[in-house]
């Protein structure tokens, strides 16, 4: 099997680390032509060998010229940056120049189509530029994560996602307590990025792919949550998951309000089976048939 090349927009980011570890785990090193590409706005504090950092903004000039012949001819684009409307612009003309075989946007997180269904607009520039970039020729692969459960933040310290208000000890509750929803470490998301990356028959896979590292309910954070700070929170107020759900669409219909987005992500938690953070047909299997390649996170 020929190796993979591969270029990353976005490694110094949130996501850029748990993806830099699985360069470094050595569990693709047999599938990866290395130098990976990193492409940077600024020098890294840290080098490594396993990656060539390209200084450069992405813009119409830098992909005419720098861009174009550093990344002629590779084969994967992975980006792993926040929404942003121009810079997502740019990079669909990156990825229209260079025509990899794949591209693997910065979606992760929540299933949005999914959402769409129910409650339009959020986060749609997401969906959009994934389209966008499929209707260049090029195979766009959509990672699906649902939440992320990082220890010492999200979901551990960062527990506003289900209702709990950290300051007051207390729990404003959405639908069932038991509800189910998935959630992915950090570092699985990483190896599941490379996994894909350097699956041989890119054209193959699936639009949209998802995975979990464990499933877990939302008493199971409240009841981590009082046991890591030995506080006991308190139930003030319920809410329907089908109130809650007529009060995201109208929400959403007057805009995305990035400073809701712990109760949008509530919201949808709530809504359970195929609605956006609770899957009923995972891939763990695809990007790591029965763990072969490494073992899965558990909360």
């Amino acid at each position: 099997m020929s190796k993979v090349s591969i270029a990353i927009i976005g490694l110094n980011g949130f996501l850029g680390k748990p993806v830099l570890e699985a360069i470094n785990s050595g569990i693709f090193d047999d599938k990866i032509n290395f130098p990976i590409k990193a492409i940077t706005r600024k020098e890294p504090e840290t080098k490594n060998e396993k990656i060539e950092y390209i200084v450069s903004e992405i813009n119409e000039e830098s992909i005419k010229t720098t861009l174009n012949e550093k990344l002629s001819g590779t084969d994967v684009i992975i980006e792993l940056i926040g929404p942003n409307p121009v810079a997502f612009a740019n990079i669909e003309k990156l990825v229209g120049t260079i025509k990899p075989k794949l591209f693997i946007p910065s979606q992760f997180g929540t299933d949005i189509p999914k959402v769409d269904e129910y409650a339009p607009g959020f986060l749609s520039i997401k969906t959009q530029h994934s389209e966008n970039v499929r209707k260049l020729g090029v195979k766009v692969v959509d990672i699906v994560n649902s939440l992320f459960a990082v220890p010492g933040a999200f979901l551990y310290e960062w527990v506003g996602s289900t209702g709990i208000n950290a300051e007051d000890k207390t729990v404003k509750l959405i639908g069932d307590i038991n509800q189910q929803l998935d959630i992915s470490k950090l570092e699985d998301v990483g190896k599941a990025v490379l996994s894909i990356a350097t699956n041989p028959n890119p054209k193959e896979l699936p639009d949209t792919i998802r995975i979990a590292s464990d499933r877990i309910t939302v008493k199971d954070v409240i009841d981590r949550y009082s046991k890591d700070h030995n506080v006991e929170l308190k139930i003030v107020s319920e809410q329907s998951a089908a109130d809650a759900k007529k009060e995201f669409a109208e929400s959403l219909k007057a805009g995305f309000d990035g400073n809701k987005f712990s109760w949008y992500l509530q919201v949808i938690s709530a809504q359970g089976l195929d609605k956006g953070l609770l899957s009923s047909k995972l891939d763990n299997e695809l990007v790591n048939p029965g763990e072969s390649l490494w073992k899965w996170g558990k909360y």
